[in-house]
């Protein structure tokens, strides 16, 4: 029976998150046919008896020094770009993380898998490099969260799937890879959504807030770093009647701080402030939401417009959330990229008053409500496991 790998890395949640959602789908669909390797990748590298550095940790103090040192990140491609992908990411995995290189590379041989599904561009490295030296003969497919490919992805993978049509034409433009490799998927939306058809106002009554009052859902990202927490201070500020649903993530600081504001006497009256730390409630907090503030995340804009609740964002750290921001922006018409905070409060004030404004935004999100991304993912993953074969 063949043997397909999914190997899960925490780099944040958009990496995890549609991991999740292929791997369910293909378990169900597929069980029977091949077997189903998963993996929390990075905890289960063999030591040899020795400690290994936490590469993950590496990986997510990365992203929030990206959403915390303005320029940081579109340095980190820029460099990317002149050295270019196959040599950046050798200095990458074999020089920065060169401790657990070895391991890495034992453990996908060990793993003997013939495809490995990737939504995080380390794994997709090291299947890649494993084949290469003829360790592994596995088919190398990965899945961009992304709307357009960055560099970060091996120019090597044997498929690479993208949620935008636009997005692969433009690698093909760029000479990334030729068309054959890549397919359209849509986004990952987590399948949980199909039985999530109550409204609005159902959601807001599960978090204790009257169904008429605006709903303002604010996140940036899995450690609530970034325009957060002075985003939700203008806003506590307003005179507007809203509920502030500020998400801190991995955040605790944060958490803790905003728990402490909620139960003060000093909130106003207008105002119902609900915090939450890490949760895995983001699907009904979408729902419930009139308006998403934040960074432009992959699943930080798509979750909400799923719910046709429109969205600003306040903060790209990366090229990569340009290219986001900018599907959303332009070619969805979703959202507004506001970097302006103080323009971000008069507007969610705006449509607190009128939200008819807000109604072009509303009717842009139906057109990429689609679920079925898990789906079409796993069907094309069993697909691609059995090319070549005669039947």
């Amino acid at each position: 029976m063949k043997r397909v790998v999914f190997p899960f890395v925490e780099a944040g949640f958009g990496h995890i998150m549609p991991m999740r959602a292929v791997c369910e789908a293909f378990k169900r669909k597929y069980a029977d046919k091949v077997e189903i390797i998963e993996t929390r990748f990075f905890k289960e590298l063999p030591s040899g008896g020795g400690s290994l550095p936490d590469i993950e940790a590496s990986f997510r103090k990365d992203v929030i020094r990206c959403n915390k040192v303005k320029g940081y990140g579109k340095a980190e491609f820029g460099l990317m770009r002149i050295l270019g992908t196959p040599l950046a990411l050798k200095a990458v995995y074999r020089l920065n993380y060169r401790k657990v290189l070895k391991p890495a590379l034992d453990y996908m041989e060990a793993l003997n898998p013939d495809l490995v599904f990737n939504t995080h561009y380390a794994t997709l490295y090291y299947i890649c490099e494993t084949n290469k030296a003829g360790r592994t003969h596995s088919k190398a497919v990965a899945y961009c969260p992304d709307p357009i490919i960055g560099m970060q992805w091996d120019l090597r993978a044997d498929v690479v799937c993208l949620s935008s049509e636009a997005g692969l034409e433009k690698a093909v433009a760029k000479g990334q890879f030729p068309r054959e490799k890549l397919r359209y998927a849509p986004f990952m939306i987590r399948e949980e959504v199909r039985n999530m058809t109550e409204g609005r106002p159902f959601y807001k009554a599960k978090l204790g807030i009257p169904a008429d009052r605006f709903t303002v859902l604010l996140a940036d990202g899995a450690y609530g770093a970034g325009k957060l927490e002075k985003t939700v201070k203008l806003l506590l500020e307003s005179d507007c009647e809203m509920a502030v649903v500020p998400v801190c993530g991995k955040n605790e600081a944060l958490f803790e701080k905003f728990s402490k504001m909620a139960a003060s006497s000093d909130l106003k009256p207008n105002i119902q402030f609900i915090p939450f730390g890490f949760t895995d409630k983001m699907l009904e907090l979408s729902a419930a939401a009139d308006l998403f503030i934040g960074k432009a995340g992959a699943s930080n804009l798509a979750e909400p417009t799923y719910f046709g609740c429109p969205s600003i964002v306040t903060l790209t750290a990366l090229p990569v959330e340009d290219w986001i921001c900018d599907y959303y922006v332009n070619s969805v018409g979703s959202t507004q990229k506001i970097t302006n905070l103080k323009e971000v409060r008069r507007l969610t004030e705006a449509y607190c008053r009128d939200r008819s404004l807000l109604k072009p935004f509303e009717d842009a999100c139906e057109k990429v409500r689609d679920a079925s991304g898990a789906e079409k993912l796993a069907d094309m993953i069993y697909e691609i496991l059995n090319e070549g074969e005669s039947c």
